[in-house]
């Protein structure tokens, strides 16, 4: 890790742990939107890591702004840190300007129609944005009437249509946009390919997935190290030691995965890595959470206790923009069609 990297880390630990705690993630799943917190984050810079300098920004590539991700993740911060850092990302790439508040990236598979009139560019249809009711913004990448790529940057109030929530509570809305002008506008796509697009998201579950699997793997450690059970602490029984042992594998396995797509951003490799990353990180997160929960034993299934935040989001997150089993077909796919003298190349190429 770089000077730069540790240095953005160490300042996004130090915000959550000074700014956060479990009952702001509660208050959240009973809607209640953290203000103070976000206006830290917003106060801090750090969602506006990917921005440009002359925008607020720092203007680091992808994998010197990971740890920041990771930290977010890792701190189960109830606010779209990583869909807003992202959206600050592709708005970089595009040339337009990162604005203030929260910011929603629309499925990137939704059927969204642009059209530009005298007064500018506006936005028609439907589409998933988590957290939707909490954006300012949403980033929207559009086909206008000539089949053209048009990204959009609209704003969300007044746009919901319809609210719901993941298994951990955090929003999962649609917004439906009915001649909404765009604030600011780009034609083309930051990333080459339409079809590359699709595992953007992925990563960025991926990425949170990793940061919490983090936490998981340290609160079950210190769990283990305090729990006393026939004299001794649990963590000197070898069976937990193993577990533990296959637990800390996964937390590195997702690491090294979602820091390889990141580093490869936005090379022609990175959709692959990133479809790699969400399948390594998908099955983390299962054999992790099951681990964290034998370790805790009972009391680790309790709303009392905290664990349960981290492994809902694990549960929900590798669900979301395409299951483990959804991006290994596509890999397959690609290797089939590659032809089996691609596949090693494919696996090692570090360019």
């Amino acid at each position: 890790m770089s000077e730069l990297e540790q240095m953005l880390e160490d300042s996004a630990t130090r915000l959550f742990s000074n700014e956060m705690d479990l009952a702001q993630i509660e208050a959240m799943e009973q809607g209640q939107w953290p203000a103070a917190l976000w206006a830290a984050v917003e106060d801090s810079g750090l969602a506006r890591v990917f921005a440009a300098e002359a925008d607020g920004g720092a203007g680091v590539s992808f994998g010197e702004g990971l740890p920041v991700l990771l930290a977010g993740a890792r701190a189960l911060a109830p606010v779209p840190f990583t869909d807003t850092a992202l959206c600050g990302w592709l708005l970089a790439r595009l040339g337009l300007p990162v604005p203030p508040g929260p910011i929603g990236l629309a499925a990137l598979d939704a059927d969204l129609q642009a059209a530009q009139t005298a007064e500018g560019w506006v936005l028609n249809g439907e589409a998933e944005v988590p957290w939707g009711r909490h954006a300012s913004h949403v980033l929207a990448r559009s086909r206008t009437p000539d089949a053209g790529i048009v990204w959009l940057l609209a704003p969300a109030q007044g746009c919901v249509d319809a609210t719901g929530e993941n298994i951990a509570g955090e929003p999962r809305d649609r917004l439906r946009f009915a001649a909404t002008r765009a604030v600011a506008a780009a034609p083309g796509d930051p990333l080459a390919s339409a079809h590359s697009l699709r595992p953007l998201g992925a990563l960025m579950r991926a990425i949170d997935m990793a940061g919490v699997l983090e936490r998981v793997l340290d609160q079950s450690v210190q769990y283990a190290s305090e729990r006393v059970q026939f004299g001794r602490p649990i963590g000197k029984f070898q069976a937990i030691q193993q577990q533990l042992a296959v637990l800390a594998n996964e937390v590195v396995a997702a690491r090294m995965a979602v820091a390889s797509a990141c580093a490869a951003l936005p090379g022609g490799q990175w959709a692959f890595r990133a479809m790699v990353a969400k399948v390594v990180c998908g099955q983390a997160a299962g054999r992790a959470a099951a681990i964290a929960h034998q370790v805790h034993g009972a009391i680790g299934f309790t709303r009392e206790h905290s664990l349960h935040f981290a492994t809902r989001r694990l549960w929900s997150w590798r669900a979301e923009y395409g299951s483990e089993a959804f991006w290994a077909a596509r890999i397959g796919e690609q290797a089939i069609r590659a032809g089996g003298a691609a596949l090693w190349p494919a696996l090692t190429e570090t360019a």
